[in-house]
């Protein structure tokens, strides 16, 4: 039917603006894909996986939140924020490279300084959605007690693994544009895995090794201590949260140092 379409439009008069506009979108369709191993087939692929999540999603996980959740709006909201910045950092990161390799060969700038200004000013935006729910908690009557003073080593730990993850997948991405696509699957999946809208304790009944492999699992976890129900921090699921991200964040960095001159010679 697109093919009959596109032969119509084709014999038009070259001055047409219906084939100019049929051209247009050609463009900006195939823009989507160009470059991708699978090319095309993501447009099939992507929305039947997203669909095996949603099942599993609202099969085995969205009916626990019918059991009751004590202020589920704060509840929500405090680990949305995280997840949110979370996933903006990663997928920044993961083009940066390939968008500022001009800085980088003509610059000479520091290829690990340019993941640093994008970690500081993700922090100055998130700084913003801090701000955001503390007026609303404040709105809803809520307080805060000492443990605060532990939230700016959640938000490091979430800026460790975000930016370190982000420096892994940048080197993947100049050889494999596909991973682009199939990242938006695995933050779905991570989404609905990780505890952002039940308690992270419902996953670690079905499967408790999950708090060590997930180390969201924890960040939430502690993240609700400080700002929603004023309880005691997992200081060791904090510990090994923190070791984690400065696992991934060396092993970032190491990546970038050791492939990125190979993969700049790719494109």
């Amino acid at each position: 039917m697109i093919k009959l379409i596109g032969l119509i439009l084709y014999n038009l008069p070259e001055s047409n603006r219906f084939e100019r506009i049929w051209k247009l979108a050609q463009v900006d369709f195939r823009k989507n894909f160009y470059n991708d191993k699978l090319g095309l087939l993501w447009a099939l692929l992507n929305p039947i996986m997203r669909l095996l999540v949603y099942y599993f999603a609202f099969t085995y996980l969205i009916v626990r939140v019918r059991e009751g959740i004590p202020n589920f709006a704060l509840f929500l909201f405090s680990a949305l924020i995280f997840w949110m910045e979370f996933t903006k950092t990663m997928k920044r990161g993961m083009k940066l490279l390939y968008q500022k390799r001009y800085l980088i060969e003509n610059i000479k700038v520091n290829k690990i300084d340019l993941y640093i200004s994008l970690g500081l000013a993700s922090i100055i935006a998130f700084s913003f959605n801090i701000l955001a729910y503390f007026i609303i908690a404040f709105l809803l009557g809520t307080s805060f007690n000492y443990t605060l003073i532990i939230l700016p080593i959640l938000i490091l730990n979430l800026y460790l693994i975000s930016l370190g993850t982000g420096m892994i997948l940048s080197i993947l991405y100049i050889y494999f544009k596909d991973i682009n696509h199939l990242l938006d699957i695995l933050i779905l999946f991570g989404f609905w895995t990780s505890g952002v809208i039940f308690p992270t304790e419902n996953i670690l009944k079905i499967f408790p090794p999950i708090y060590y492999i997930n180390p969201f699992m924890g960040i939430f976890t502690n993240v609700r201590a400080i700002l929603v129900y004023k309880t005691e921090i997992n200081f060791t699921i904090l510990n090994i949260n923190l070791l984690t991200g400065l696992f991934i964040y060396i092993l970032g960095v190491t990546v970038i140092n050791k492939y990125s001159h190979r993969a700049f010679e790719y494109i």
